[in-house]
């Protein structure tokens, strides 16, 4: 679960309610300045237990250099409304959600955004992307996430939350557990929210998956080829729900680069920031100047 350190928005950021299928969804948009020669957009998915908030520690780095930074609750996280009690959640669900809003952010800037998806967010960028044809994206980015199920100890730790919830609230597990701590009291309040807004229904099918999901790496890689999709792997070097080796390993099959940052475990993004932010700019920077810029109807040339 990722904490955010604080919950003030940075200049330029604003709560956003997002139109889908499915109903609205909740998110924080940061625009650049207008000032700032813009650099495209980046849609950013958090993962299991995580919300829009996991990526506030970006958005003031990256709107500063002209990246417009969307951030996401998924489909019965935090402030996104869950599905109705007869509709059940799926992976594809997820996967498809994400390719309307994809194609929704592409058609309305013309341009092609990039992707980021932390965590179980991986999960569901792999299934949009194998869900159907390309996407007008820039490039994805996996950040935290491996190529299947998580092993343990990180499964045991899935297992638990299925235990508890099971026979109590995830309100009353976590205050139980200790994980709604902080010395922050507004931090306190928020971690408190959104397990209470969670879906427990969402997080209960997302858990499952965590322990199910399989390998799709190689399904991946060949419509990364096919879209000629720019990818790149990062994660902390001291991750422990899948291990760096791992997550290198997936890169490698992707065809992708790996970073590995130092002293940052699962939620590298709000432990290492300013790091995740500069080599984000390091890879975009390598796919050329046009990148983001291209056409959201046109395909990338071979080789991109």
């Amino acid at each position: 679960m990722s904490v955010p350190p604080t919950l003030a928005l940075p200049a330029g950021t604003d709560r956003v309610r997002l139109s889908l299928t499915a109903g609205p969804l909740a998110a924080l948009e940061a625009a650049p300045d207008p000032d700032v020669p813009a650099r495209g957009e980046l849609i950013c998915v958090p993962g299991f237990t995580g919300s829009k908030e996991d990526f506030l520690p970006l958005l003031a780095p990256l709107s500063r250099v002209g990246v417009r930074v969307l951030s996401i609750d998924q489909r019965g996280q935090c402030d996104s409304p869950g599905l109705p009690a007869n509709r059940p959640y799926t992976l594809r669900g997820y996967g498809r959600e994400l390719r309307e809003l994809i194609e929704q952010r592409a058609e309305a800037s013309g341009t092609r955004p990039h992707l980021l998806a932390h965590s179980f967010g991986g999960y569901v960028a792999r299934q949009a992307l194998l869900e159907g044809p390309a996407l007008p994206l820039a490039s994805v980015t996996l950040l935290g996430t491996g190529p299947a199920a998580v092993p343990r100890p990180a499964a045991d730790r899935v297992r638990l939350f299925l235990a508890v919830s099971s026979v109590i609230s995830p309100v009353r597990g976590n205050r139980m557990l200790l994980l709604d701590r902080h010395r922050d009291p507004q931090v306190k309040a928020f971690l408190r929210h959104r397990i209470k807004a969670n879906d427990t229904r969402s997080l209960r099918a997302i858990a499952r998956w965590l322990l199910t999901e399989t390998d799709r790496t190689d399904q991946l890689a060949a419509a990364l080829r096919r879209d000629a999709l720019p990818c790149f792997v990062m994660c902390g070097a001291d991750e422990r729900t899948w291990r760096a080796s791992a997550q290198r390993g997936m890169a490698d099959r992707l065809g992708a680069p790996f970073a590995a940052v130092p002293n940052a475990g699962h939620s590298v993004n709000v432990e290492q920031p300013a790091e995740v932010v500069a080599r984000l700019l390091d890879f975009w920077a390598g796919l050329g100047p046009n990148a983001a810029d291209r056409p959201a109807g046109a395909h990338a040339p071979a080789g991109s």
